[in-house]
C-alpha cells in the first residue's frame, strides 16, 4: 500500500498520540484483527479519502459498518475522517456525541481556548 494512500490515517494518528502517546494507523487499514483504522484509547476511527470531490460525503453503509464494529461495553466514540481533493479534512461523529464532549468541556473549564489555537 503507499504511503499516499495512508497519509490521513497517519495525520489523524499524530493527532492522537497527544492523548494517546500509543495511537497509530492499524495494519493493513483495518483489514486485520485491529478494528478501525487508527488504534488508539479513546475512539474508534475510519479515514476516507475522497481525492475527487470538494464535497465529502458520509457514506451511511460506512458509518453503520463502524457503528457495528464497536466492541460491546466499549466507551471508545466513533468518528469518521473525511479528506477532499482540496486536502481539506472535516470530522464526522454522532451529535448526541459531539455534545457530551462538548459539555465536559465546559465543565472542565470552559471553551475559550478551542479558537486560540
Amino acid at each position: 500500500m503507499s504511503d499516499h494512500k495512508n497519509s490521513l490515517e497517519r495525520y489523524i494518528g499524530q493527532l492522537l498520540k497527544k492523548i494517546d502517546k500509543y495511537a497509530r494507523p492499524t495494519k493493513a487499514s483495518g483489514a486485520s484483527t485491529e478494528l478501525g483504522d487508527i488504534l488508539n484509547n479513546y475512539f474508534l476511527v475510519e479515514c476516507k479519502q475522497q481525492r475527487t470531490t470538494e464535497n465529502p460525503k458520509i457514506n451511511k453503509s460506512t458509518w453503520k459498518k463502524l457503528l457495528s464494529e464497536i466492541p460491546m461495553g466499549s466507551l471508545k466514540i466513533p468518528f469518521l475522517a473525511l479528506e477532499n481533493k482540496g486536502n481539506d479534512i472535516f470530522i464526522a461523529l454522532d451529535h448526541k456525541d459531539f455534545f457530551s464532549l462538548v459539555y465536559k468541556l465546559h465543565e472542565l473549564g470552559g471553551l475559550e481556548w478551542v479558537r486560540k489555537r
